[in-house]
């Protein structure tokens, strides 16, 4: 507690670097709470992610660091039947490969409200 109350000091040595955006997975909440006010502080943007369950992923499939598909396949078990991909590709192949990686159900970029929470409801309601 007293850590989340000490001012923030600049490292005093070695160049600056440039503003990052950071996602923070950390699953003690006071530890992400000082986390991320000290990225903060240094002025980096951050994404808190705690660890816990959640209800449904959605996933963009072109990821630039690598591919929706290959993150579906690694949280398969933990998402069965409760993942939404979200794609600029529509054509079967691509559709066929998501439902392949474990995904529920794909909606094809742009996405309308309705549709998202239509396909929303659909996993859910199956999951």
């Amino acid at each position: 507690a007293h850590a989340e109350r000490a001012p923030l000091a600049r490292p005093s040595a070695g160049p600056a670097v440039r503003p990052l955006r950071v996602l923070l997975v950390e699953d003690n909440e006071p530890t992400l709470r000082v986390l991320t006010r000290l990225l903060e502080g240094l002025g980096h943007r951050v994404a808190a992610a705690r660890g816990g369950t959640f209800d449904l992923l959605l996933s963009d499939v072109g990821l630039p660091d690598g591919s929706g598909l290959d993150l579906m396949r690694a949280v398969r078990e933990q998402f069965a039947g409760r993942a939404i991909a979200l794609t600029g590709y529509g054509m079967e192949e691509d559709v066929r490969r998501c439902r392949e990686a474990g995904f529920a159900a794909h909606l094809t970029k742009p996405v309308d409200l309705r549709t998202l929470e239509d396909a929303v409801r659909r996993v859910v309601e199956r999951g």
